[in-house]
């Protein structure tokens, strides 16, 4: 897996060149969204530990939506196609508590993508364009126990997968050098197996005696800035 990061990051790099060499124009963008997640697997073990501490007061949300935060880079070429390397962190939480203390798992998740758009117009105009997305989601989160009286304890959550996109969306050019772009789509992101700790790291293992999984998939929507540079030859 860290060879396939180090692919898409070198793929990052290369944008620039790209474009240079095309002719053509780098942009760049930050963005905000947020989405559902299918999270099945997660929720049925929590209801699974809600049940087995029912009046107690020890219960735990589900883990159902959250926000994200990103950027991307990309070109655009000189027809109607848009190419570019973007990153999400996706925000998931849920916490347990009472008088003696808490656990609160923060799964938040990190996704790389690669991705490439068509446009209806030539782009460069604002325009309407659809979209498809290759990836990698990392689980990049931790596990902090609390207890009245002693400091917290925290362990690394950590795991990762493919992950694929397809999108609809739009650009609304306010200049030639600054526009809003917004995007509609379905994620598949699915952790097949979250980790625990570090040297060694450890499955996480549910009450049935499975591995835990965390399925980020699920619609997602994303709104951002983008700043594009003049034409290279400009």
């Amino acid at each position: 897996m860290r060879k396939t990061i180090a692919v898409l990051t070198a793929a990052g790099l290369m944008i620039p060149l790209a474009a240079h060499a095309l002719n053509e124009r780098v942009w760049l963008m930050v963005n905000g969204g947020g989405g559902t997640y299918a999270m099945s697997d997660l929720n049925a073990e929590i209801d699974a530990v809600n049940a087995a501490n029912a009046g107690t007061g020890w219960s735990f949300q589900h883990v159902e939506q959250g926000r994200l935060l990103g950027g991307a880079m990309g070109f655009e070429t000189g027809g109607h196609l848009n190419f570019g390397l973007g990153f999400d962190r996706l925000d998931a939480n849920t916490k347990a508590s009472d008088a003696n203390g808490a656990l609160e798992y923060r799964f938040g998740a990190n996704i790389w993508r690669l991705f490439g758009e068509y446009a209806l117009r030539p782009i460069g105009q604002s325009t309407f364009f659809v979209g498809g997305v290759i990836g990698i989601v990392q689980e990049n989160g931790k596990a902090i126990e609390s207890a009245t009286g002693y400091a917290p304890a925290e362990y690394k959550l950590h795991g990762s997968d493919p992950s694929f996109e397809g999108h609809v969306g739009g650009n609304w050019w306010a200049t030639p050098h600054l526009g809003i772009t917004a995007t509609i789509g379905y994620r598949y992101a699915r952790v097949k197996e979250v980790r625990i700790g570090e040297d060694p790291s450890t499955p996480m293992i549910k009450s049935n005696g499975e591995p835990l999984s965390l399925d980020f998939s699920g619609p997602t929507a994303r709104i951002g800035i983008k700043l594009a540079a003049k034409n290279i030859s400009e």
